[in-house]
Protein backbone atom coordinates (compact mmCIF):
# COMPACT_ATOMS: atom_id res chain seq x y z
CA UNK A 1 0.00 0.00 0.00
CA UNK A 2 1.12 3.64 -0.40
CA UNK A 3 2.95 5.10 2.48
CA UNK A 4 -0.24 6.72 4.29
CA UNK A 5 1.20 8.35 7.12
CA UNK A 6 0.14 11.39 6.87
CA UNK A 7 -3.60 10.64 6.95
CA UNK A 8 -3.36 7.61 9.27
CA UNK A 9 -2.33 9.80 12.06
CA UNK A 10 -4.49 12.33 11.13
CA UNK A 11 -7.30 11.80 13.45
CA UNK A 12 -6.21 12.19 17.21
CA UNK A 13 -6.45 8.51 18.70
CA UNK A 14 -8.27 6.95 16.13
CA UNK A 15 -6.80 4.31 13.78
CA UNK A 16 -8.10 4.01 10.30
CA UNK A 17 -9.36 0.32 9.63
CA UNK A 18 -7.75 -0.90 6.33
CA UNK A 19 -10.29 -2.33 3.98
CA UNK A 20 -9.79 -4.67 0.92
CA UNK A 21 -11.85 -5.02 -2.12
CA UNK A 22 -10.59 -7.70 -4.03
CA UNK A 23 -12.04 -8.06 -7.83
CA UNK A 24 -10.57 -10.80 -9.88
CA UNK A 25 -6.82 -10.45 -9.75
CA UNK A 26 -6.92 -7.18 -8.48
CA UNK A 27 -6.69 -5.69 -4.79
CA UNK A 28 -7.93 -2.28 -3.77
CA UNK A 29 -7.44 -1.01 -0.77
CA UNK A 30 -9.32 1.89 1.24
CA UNK A 31 -9.07 3.84 4.75
CA UNK A 32 -12.39 3.82 7.18
CA UNK A 33 -13.11 5.81 9.96
CA UNK A 34 -16.79 4.47 11.78
CA UNK A 35 -19.02 6.92 12.63
CA UNK A 36 -22.68 7.56 13.50
CA UNK A 37 -23.52 9.32 10.33
CA UNK A 38 -24.13 9.19 6.86
CA UNK A 39 -20.73 7.61 4.79
CA UNK A 40 -18.55 10.17 3.18
CA UNK A 41 -16.24 9.16 0.53
CA UNK A 42 -13.33 10.52 -0.61
CA UNK A 43 -11.86 10.34 -3.95
CA UNK A 44 -7.94 11.47 -4.71
CA UNK A 45 -6.57 12.89 -7.62
CA UNK A 46 -3.04 13.12 -9.94
CA UNK A 47 -0.05 13.99 -8.96
CA UNK A 48 -1.54 12.36 -5.42
CA UNK A 49 -2.07 10.15 -2.87
CA UNK A 50 -4.73 9.29 0.33
CA UNK A 51 -2.80 11.71 2.55
CA UNK A 52 -4.66 14.71 0.25
CA UNK A 53 -7.16 14.58 2.80
CA UNK A 54 -5.27 14.11 5.96
CA UNK A 55 -6.99 17.72 6.63
CA UNK A 56 -10.36 17.15 5.69
CA UNK A 57 -10.96 14.16 7.21
CA UNK A 58 -10.40 14.83 11.34
CA UNK A 59 -13.21 17.47 10.43
CA UNK A 60 -15.61 14.77 9.14
CA UNK A 61 -14.75 12.36 11.63
CA UNK A 62 -15.45 14.64 14.63
CA UNK A 63 -18.70 15.82 13.28
CA UNK A 64 -19.57 12.16 13.16
CA UNK A 65 -19.66 10.84 9.43
CA UNK A 66 -18.48 7.64 8.75
CA UNK A 67 -15.33 8.41 6.56
CA UNK A 68 -13.75 5.94 3.49
CA UNK A 69 -10.86 7.22 1.62
CA UNK A 70 -10.27 5.16 -1.26
CA UNK A 71 -7.06 4.24 -2.95
CA UNK A 72 -7.50 4.89 -7.12
CA UNK A 73 -7.04 2.20 -8.75
CA UNK A 74 -3.51 1.79 -10.00
CA UNK A 75 -2.16 4.04 -7.59
CA UNK A 76 -1.15 0.46 -5.50
CA UNK A 77 0.80 -2.38 -6.93
CA UNK A 78 -2.08 -4.87 -5.82
CA UNK A 79 -4.87 -2.44 -8.24
CA UNK A 80 -2.91 -2.36 -11.36
CA UNK A 81 -4.60 -3.87 -14.67
CA UNK A 82 -4.06 -3.32 -18.17
CA UNK A 83 -3.79 -0.23 -19.80
CA UNK A 84 -7.70 -0.70 -20.92
CA UNK A 85 -9.24 -0.30 -17.49
CA UNK A 86 -8.51 3.26 -16.76
CA UNK A 87 -11.51 4.81 -18.66
CA UNK A 88 -13.71 7.10 -16.17
CA UNK A 89 -17.09 4.92 -16.40
CA UNK A 90 -14.49 2.04 -14.70
CA UNK A 91 -13.19 4.39 -11.96
CA UNK A 92 -17.13 4.86 -11.27
CA UNK A 93 -17.84 1.52 -10.86
CA UNK A 94 -14.70 0.99 -8.70
CA UNK A 95 -16.22 3.78 -6.24
CA UNK A 96 -19.62 2.59 -6.49
CA UNK A 97 -18.30 -1.13 -5.66
CA UNK A 98 -16.90 0.46 -1.99
CA UNK A 99 -20.51 0.94 -1.80
CA UNK A 100 -21.60 -1.92 -2.07
CA UNK A 101 -18.65 -3.56 -0.28
CA UNK A 102 -19.64 -1.71 2.90
CA UNK A 103 -23.27 -2.52 2.62
CA UNK A 104 -24.66 1.02 2.09
CA UNK A 105 -27.40 1.90 -0.56
CA UNK A 106 -25.58 5.80 -0.92
CA UNK A 107 -22.72 8.46 0.28
CA UNK A 108 -21.94 11.21 -0.22
CA UNK A 109 -18.78 12.25 -2.57
CA UNK A 110 -16.09 14.47 -2.25
CA UNK A 111 -13.24 14.13 -4.76
CA UNK A 112 -10.25 16.07 -6.22
CA UNK A 113 -8.56 16.35 -9.40
CA UNK A 114 -9.27 13.09 -10.96
CA UNK A 115 -11.14 11.92 -8.21
CA UNK A 116 -13.57 15.10 -9.02
CA UNK A 117 -13.66 13.79 -12.66
CA UNK A 118 -15.19 10.12 -11.74
CA UNK A 119 -17.15 12.30 -9.25
CA UNK A 120 -19.01 13.92 -12.08
CA UNK A 121 -19.31 10.58 -13.73
CA UNK A 122 -20.88 9.17 -11.26
CA UNK A 123 -23.36 11.58 -10.12
CA UNK A 124 -24.93 11.51 -13.22
CA UNK A 125 -24.35 7.59 -14.16
CA UNK A 126 -25.16 6.43 -10.54
CA UNK A 127 -27.46 9.67 -9.23
CA UNK A 128 -29.68 7.31 -6.70
CA UNK A 129 -26.42 5.98 -5.00
CA UNK A 130 -25.48 9.65 -3.63
CA UNK A 131 -26.65 12.28 -0.95
CA UNK A 132 -24.37 14.76 -2.51
CA UNK A 133 -21.46 15.39 -4.65
CA UNK A 134 -18.32 18.10 -4.08
CA UNK A 135 -15.92 18.50 -7.03
CA UNK A 136 -12.58 20.25 -6.43
CA UNK A 137 -11.06 22.00 -9.06
CA UNK A 138 -12.67 20.48 -11.81
CA UNK A 139 -15.53 22.25 -13.34
CA UNK A 140 -18.72 20.21 -14.66
CA UNK A 141 -17.38 18.29 -17.86
CA UNK A 142 -20.86 18.31 -19.84
CA UNK A 143 -20.08 21.88 -21.38
CA UNK A 144 -16.16 22.13 -20.31
CA UNK A 145 -15.77 22.04 -24.27
CA UNK A 146 -17.41 25.21 -24.72
CA UNK A 147 -15.72 26.84 -21.77
CA UNK A 148 -12.38 26.45 -22.93
CA UNK A 149 -13.26 27.69 -26.52
CA UNK A 150 -14.02 30.80 -24.84
CA UNK A 151 -11.00 30.74 -23.02
CA UNK A 152 -8.24 28.49 -25.19
CA UNK A 153 -5.28 29.25 -22.34
CA UNK A 154 -6.66 26.05 -21.08
CA UNK A 155 -5.14 24.47 -24.15
CA UNK A 156 -1.55 25.47 -22.45
CA UNK A 157 -2.17 24.62 -19.04
CA UNK A 158 -3.49 21.40 -20.30
CA UNK A 159 -0.06 20.45 -22.58
CA UNK A 160 1.10 17.84 -20.21
CA UNK A 161 -2.29 15.54 -21.31
CA UNK A 162 -0.87 15.67 -24.46
CA UNK A 163 2.34 14.58 -23.26
CA UNK A 164 1.49 11.62 -21.33
CA UNK A 165 0.20 10.56 -24.73
CA UNK A 166 3.58 9.49 -26.18
CA UNK A 167 4.73 6.35 -25.52
CA UNK A 168 7.36 5.78 -23.01
CA UNK A 169 8.88 9.17 -22.49
CA UNK A 170 5.86 9.93 -19.79
CA UNK A 171 6.80 6.89 -17.52
CA UNK A 172 10.40 8.04 -17.36
CA UNK A 173 9.80 11.98 -16.68
CA UNK A 174 7.46 10.92 -13.59
CA UNK A 175 10.20 8.75 -12.43
CA UNK A 176 13.72 10.62 -12.58
CA UNK A 177 15.14 13.12 -10.10
CA UNK A 178 13.32 12.36 -7.20
CA UNK A 179 9.99 13.37 -8.06
CA UNK A 180 11.77 16.58 -9.78
CA UNK A 181 8.63 16.72 -12.05
CA UNK A 182 6.20 15.72 -9.84
CA UNK A 183 7.02 18.70 -7.34
CA UNK A 184 7.29 21.13 -10.22
CA UNK A 185 3.89 20.10 -11.18
CA UNK A 186 2.68 20.80 -7.73
CA UNK A 187 4.64 24.44 -7.45
CA UNK A 188 3.15 25.13 -10.84
CA UNK A 189 -0.61 24.35 -10.06
CA UNK A 190 -0.49 25.91 -6.74
CA UNK A 191 1.77 28.92 -7.17
CA UNK A 192 2.94 30.90 -4.13
CA UNK A 193 2.38 27.22 -2.49
CA UNK A 194 5.13 25.66 -0.97
CA UNK A 195 3.92 22.07 -0.34
CA UNK A 196 5.10 19.90 2.20
CA UNK A 197 7.49 17.43 2.06
CA UNK A 198 5.15 15.18 3.82
CA UNK A 199 2.85 15.27 1.24
CA UNK A 200 5.26 15.11 -1.68
CA UNK A 201 7.32 12.41 -0.52
CA UNK A 202 4.43 9.48 -0.84
CA UNK A 203 3.67 10.69 -4.28
CA UNK A 204 7.36 10.40 -4.85
CA UNK A 205 7.49 6.85 -3.34
CA UNK A 206 4.16 5.62 -5.28
CA UNK A 207 5.37 6.74 -8.21
CA UNK A 208 8.50 5.60 -8.27
CA UNK A 209 7.01 1.71 -8.85
CA UNK A 210 6.81 1.54 -12.71
CA UNK A 211 3.71 -0.42 -12.99
CA UNK A 212 2.14 1.95 -11.07
CA UNK A 213 3.11 5.01 -13.01
CA UNK A 214 1.89 3.01 -15.99
CA UNK A 215 -1.49 2.72 -14.27
CA UNK A 216 -1.91 6.41 -13.74
CA UNK A 217 -1.12 7.63 -16.90
CA UNK A 218 -2.91 5.19 -18.91
CA UNK A 219 -6.00 7.46 -17.12
CA UNK A 220 -4.57 10.01 -19.47
CA UNK A 221 -4.58 7.57 -22.90
CA UNK A 222 -7.86 6.09 -21.86
CA UNK A 223 -9.51 10.00 -22.27
CA UNK A 224 -8.11 10.71 -25.37
CA UNK A 225 -9.66 6.85 -27.01
CA UNK A 226 -12.72 8.74 -27.75
CA UNK A 227 -14.56 6.14 -30.09
CA UNK A 228 -13.98 3.38 -27.16
CA UNK A 229 -17.30 1.86 -26.14
CA UNK A 230 -16.54 3.28 -22.16
CA UNK A 231 -15.99 6.26 -23.82
CA UNK A 232 -19.34 6.93 -25.48
CA UNK A 233 -20.53 5.61 -22.14
CA UNK A 234 -19.44 8.15 -20.12
CA UNK A 235 -20.23 10.83 -22.75
CA UNK A 236 -24.01 9.91 -22.86
CA UNK A 237 -24.22 9.64 -18.97
CA UNK A 238 -23.09 13.41 -19.00
CA UNK A 239 -25.79 14.72 -21.52
CA UNK A 240 -28.44 14.46 -18.48
CA UNK A 241 -29.58 16.90 -15.84
CA UNK A 242 -27.05 16.19 -12.71
CA UNK A 243 -29.92 14.94 -9.44
CA UNK A 244 -27.53 15.11 -6.95
CA UNK A 245 -26.73 18.66 -5.14
CA UNK A 246 -23.79 19.72 -5.95
CA UNK A 247 -20.64 21.75 -4.79
CA UNK A 248 -17.69 22.94 -6.86
CA UNK A 249 -14.68 24.28 -5.39
CA UNK A 250 -11.93 26.11 -7.28
CA UNK A 251 -8.78 28.01 -6.70
CA UNK A 252 -8.66 31.28 -8.07
CA UNK A 253 -4.72 31.23 -8.90
CA UNK A 254 -5.22 27.23 -10.14
CA UNK A 255 -2.45 26.85 -12.37
CA UNK A 256 -4.02 23.24 -13.68
CA UNK A 257 -7.25 23.97 -14.54
CA UNK A 258 -8.35 27.81 -15.26
CA UNK A 259 -10.88 29.17 -12.67
CA UNK A 260 -12.62 30.82 -15.39
CA UNK A 261 -13.54 27.73 -16.64
CA UNK A 262 -16.83 27.72 -13.66
CA UNK A 263 -18.65 30.19 -14.57
CA UNK A 264 -19.91 29.13 -18.33
CA UNK A 265 -19.84 25.29 -17.14
CA UNK A 266 -22.62 25.99 -14.54
CA UNK A 267 -25.93 26.05 -16.53
CA UNK A 268 -28.47 26.18 -13.42
CA UNK A 269 -30.97 24.12 -15.39
CA UNK A 270 -28.06 21.19 -16.17
CA UNK A 271 -28.69 20.98 -11.83
CA UNK A 272 -32.23 19.46 -11.11
CA UNK A 273 -30.86 18.92 -7.10
CA UNK A 274 -29.22 22.95 -6.91
CA UNK A 275 -25.44 23.66 -7.37
CA UNK A 276 -23.29 26.07 -5.37
CA UNK A 277 -19.81 27.64 -6.40
CA UNK A 278 -17.45 28.70 -4.22
CA UNK A 279 -14.25 30.55 -5.51
CA UNK A 280 -10.76 30.69 -2.76
CA UNK A 281 -8.80 33.80 -3.22
CA UNK A 282 -5.16 33.21 -3.09
CA UNK A 283 -5.58 29.78 -3.67
CA UNK A 284 -4.48 26.64 -6.49
CA UNK A 285 -4.85 23.64 -7.50
CA UNK A 286 -5.00 22.33 -4.12
CA UNK A 287 -6.47 24.30 -2.45
CA UNK A 288 -8.25 21.89 0.20
CA UNK A 289 -4.84 21.87 1.36
CA UNK A 290 -3.74 25.46 1.05
CA UNK A 291 -6.79 26.30 2.74
CA UNK A 292 -8.00 23.68 4.61
CA UNK A 293 -9.98 25.31 7.81
CA UNK A 294 -12.11 27.45 4.59
CA UNK A 295 -12.71 24.18 2.67
CA UNK A 296 -13.46 21.79 5.50
CA UNK A 297 -16.18 24.62 7.18
CA UNK A 298 -17.50 24.83 3.40
CA UNK A 299 -17.88 21.07 3.15
CA UNK A 300 -19.24 20.65 6.29
CA UNK A 301 -21.35 23.25 5.76
CA UNK A 302 -22.72 21.82 2.72
CA UNK A 303 -22.79 18.30 3.99
CA UNK A 304 -25.13 19.41 6.86
CA UNK A 305 -27.77 21.09 4.12
CA UNK A 306 -28.14 17.65 2.85
CA UNK A 307 -28.50 15.21 5.44
CA UNK A 308 -28.95 11.58 4.80
CA UNK A 309 -28.78 8.44 6.16
CA UNK A 310 -28.00 8.27 9.38
CA UNK A 311 -25.93 4.22 10.42
CA UNK A 312 -28.18 1.75 10.28
CA UNK A 313 -28.59 0.15 13.88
Amino acid sequence: MPNSALLGHSVTGIKPQILQKVCGKTTFSAYYWDGTGPLVMCCHGFPDTVNTWHRLVPALVASGYRVLVSVMPGYESSSVATSDHYFVSQLVEHLVGWIDHLDEEAAHLIGHDWGAVTAWLAVASHPHRFFSMTSIAIPPPKRLFGAVVRHPGQLLRSWYIGLFQLPWLPEQVLGLGNGAFIRWLWRRWSPGWEPPEALLQPVVETLAERPVRQATLAYYRCLTRLLHPQHRKSRQALTLPCQVPSLVITGARDGCMDTRLFEPTLWQRDFMAGVELYRLMGAGHFCHLEKPDLVNAKILKFLEMHPKGAKRL
